[in-house]
């Protein structure tokens, strides 16, 4: 129970147009109202790479503007042609090298499945596929210096 008497089962928060709503909800009224003062709020979240963007493609969808760097690459370079489709080759994953064979394993797992023939060979990749997946989790909770993160859950 906060100070001012308000249960914290009353406040709520959803994701809406890539972004994330809270408000107070009013049982008696059944309506939403905004906090009326200044709130901190702590995120935890998992982070997505960005997309590879295709040929005709801009990143403004993803909040980047003409001119920023995208994947490595400068996106204000649309003025010759032959540059821009060069610079769609230079694209740099954000996801860390070493799991690149991990997904080249489930593409080639994929591939074999199609088959009942290479069916056993589908089943090989995958093993490879998800061993790159269980490192990958292992990896992402990690600190970079190696020392694992932990995240202390706060009840409020």
């Amino acid at each position: 129970m906060l100070s001012n008497g308000v249960n914290t089962s009353q406040w709520v928060w959803w994701v809406e147009r890539d972004s994330i709503m809270i408000a107070y909800y009013n049982h008696d009224t059944d309506e939403f109202d905004s906090p009326t003062e200044a709130k901190t709020v702590t995120l935890f979240y998992i982070q997505r790479p960005d997309k590879f963007l295709l040929q005709g493609e801009s990143p403004e969808r993803d909040g980047f503007s003409d001119g920023s760097i995208y994947l490595s690459v400068n996106t204000a370079i649309d003025t010759n042609t032959q540059l821009k489709k060069e610079a769609f080759w230079l694209q740099e994953s954000e996801i860390p090298e070493q799991f690149h064979e991990a997904l080249v394993a489930r593409v080639i797992a994929n591939g074999y499945e199609r088959k009942i023939e290479t069916l056993n060979l589908a089943s090989y990749f995958l093993d490879k596929y998800e061993a790159g997946v269980k490192e990958a989790k292992k990896y992402s909770r990690r600190g970079r210096d190696g020392s694992p993160v932990t995240i202390s859950p706060i009840d409020y």
